[in-house]
């Protein structure tokens, strides 16, 4: 194989580990921004054109949600509620808020013994909560993710991304018409 394979093969997308898909559905799934990535790749290569390969930025640090990229958050409480379960505060700039509609979530991604996992979260904050988000979560003895947020301290930074999914909801509307609304499930929540 010639240098430039080499070079080429370096470039190339890595496919995303069952643990990374939080199973949720989520548009894009982890697997439809590899795929993306990796048409990306396949027609650099081809073109021999390496500007056709703008590497996306796997985090970013702007507090602002975006589907394909974790964004950082930093932590400005911890409080244990039960045994098991944490509320976790999170940082937005200024008084901006996360944005979210009706039934969304985000989803969060972290690293337990090399591995790395996503899972999706709904936050608990009010929708009109300026300059913060909130979430609830349980943690598990056994849990991956567990292991990891159960690590969580005030001040430390986080990466989410999303928001995901929703729930059509408008006034007086019976749950017959609520159902005929929501969307089928995709091929990433049948392959669970």
């Amino acid at each position: 194989m010639s240098e430039s394979e080499d070079d080429w093969l370096s470039l190339m997308p890595t496919e995303p580990l069952q643990s990374q898909c939080c199973g949720s559905g989520c548009k894009p799934c982890v697997y439809d921004v590899y795929q993306k990535e990796l048409a990306q790749w396949e027609e650099a290569k081809a073109k021999k054109d390496r500007r056709l390969l703008t590497k996306q930025k796997e985090e970013s640090c702007n507090s602002e949600l975006n589907p394909d990229t974790f964004t950082a958050f930093k932590i400005s409480s911890v409080e244990q509620l039960t045994e098991d379960t944490y509320q976790y505060k999170f940082e937005l700039p200024g008084n901006s808020s996360l944005g979210l509609n009706l039934g969304q979530h985000i989803v969060l991604r972290g690293m337990v013994n090399g591995l790395e996992v996503q899972r999706a979260y709904t936050p608990i904050s009010p929708v009109n909560a300026e300059g913060y988000f909130e979430v609830l979560i349980k943690c598990y003895k056994a849990g991956l993710m567990s292991q990891y947020i159960k690590s969580w301290i005030e001040g430390d930074t986080v990466f989410w991304r999303g928001p995901f999914g929703g729930f059509p909801y408008s006034p007086n509307q019976n749950s017959d018409q609520v159902c005929a609304a929501l969307p089928e499930v995709t091929a990433s929540q049948q392959k669970l």
